[in-house]
């Protein structure tokens, strides 16, 4: 994984110190997306394997944008949270988890149609998890956490309006290596993805 994060790195530093005539054409911007991700798990420990299909995620995302005449980078930052509670009968429990998606793009643009620019790539990143529960039955509370590791690929296009301002899409096929909790013991386990999101961008140049 480090190699793999190192080959990527290298890729876009070469990329970025192009000579000052293609940096002419660079254009830098932010964007906000909301994304849905549907995903299947599978886990495995010492007695048996497991299938669980997970109820789709919904996030909102933070994007900057850089973006050349054949390439373009795109690092985002993602939050998803949820809670539930139940009281009754003197018995109450608490549980709660959030979710810190933090990613990239590297992607190659096609040729535009129009006014539509088209890219493919790599997305890829890591999923920063932290779980909590409280119980009045047993006492108990716990609070934990896991980071998951995803990769596989992007593939987008945005309706440029003028040069600042676009909308667009994206869709990605995801392979995640999903970390062990804190408080677990010996277990491995993976997930493929299928997200979408839809996107507004403005570019500063």
């Amino acid at each position: 994984m480090k190699a793999l994060l190192a080959i990527l790195l290298s890729f876009i530093l070469t990329i970025l110190s192009f000579p000052q005539e293609v940096d002419n054409d660079i254009q830098f911007g932010f964007g906000v997306s909301l994304s849905s991700e549907y995903s299947v798990y599978n886990f495995s420990s010492y007695l048996e394997d497991w299938n669980i299909e997970a109820l789709p995620v919904d996030m909102a995302n933070f994007s900057v944008i850089i973006k050349g005449s054949f390439f373009r980078f795109e690092p985002s930052v993602g939050y998803f949270t949820m809670s539930s509670d139940y009281s009754g009968g003197g018995y109450t429990f608490e549980r709660s988890s959030s979710n810190i998606r933090l990613g990239a793009v590297v992607a190659f643009n096609n040729d535009p149609i129009e006014s539509v620019d088209f890219y493919y790539g790599v997305d890829f990143g890591f999923i920063f998890s932290r779980s909590s529960y409280n119980s009045s039955i047993s006492n108990e509370s716990t609070d934990k956490s896991k980071t998951d590791f995803f990769i596989g690929p992007a593939v987008g296009g945005e309706y440029m309006f003028n040069k600042h301002f676009s909308l667009g899409g994206e869709i990605n096929l995801n392979y995640i290596s999903i970390g062990d909790y804190d408080s677990e013991g010996e277990s491995s386990g993976w997930a493929v993805s299928t997200r979408g999101q839809i996107f507004i961008r403005w570019y500063v140049n």
